[in-house]
């Protein structure tokens, strides 16, 4: 399964094409790929092509919204979108990537709990 993987490391922007090992070789119990989650994928890139891939993983239910990242251009969480052929994966929000896929949460709380209706759109490490 091809995914399109676009991250931020090192304050650049990198974008990948990989493809995922066979299902049942990932040690799931899967025998293919569909209807496994891109926090899946996710894990089993990291542990089979690069070990300090960054990503951000809590209730895998949804519910938390820690695994928030864009997912073929709109929000959603890793945690329960389904895998499909070239799906598009990247941080929810470019100027809040601290590494790869994770993006400033503090920001993202800070705007929950006091109700604002946007989220900053520059990071405290936007200089």
């Amino acid at each position: 399964m091809l995914i399109h993987l676009t991250l931020y490391r090192d304050g650049a922007e990198r974008t990948l094409d990989l493809t995922l090992p066979p299902a049942a070789q990932a040690g799931l119990g899967l025998t293919d790929w569909n209807g496994a989650s891109v926090s899946t994928a996710l894990q089993v890139l990291q542990r089979t092509l690069d070990p300090q891939l960054g990503y951000a993983l809590s209730c895998r239910r949804g519910l938390c919204k820690v695994c928030a990242m864009r997912i073929d251009g709109e929000v959603q969480t890793a945690c329960t979108v389904p895998l499909h052929e070239g799906i598009r994966i990247a941080p929810a929000k470019p100027s809040l990537a601290l590494l790869d896929t994770v993006v400033e949460l503090s920001l993202v709380r800070s705007a929950r709990i006091t109700s604002t209706s946007s989220i900053p759109e520059h990071s405290p490490h936007d200089a």
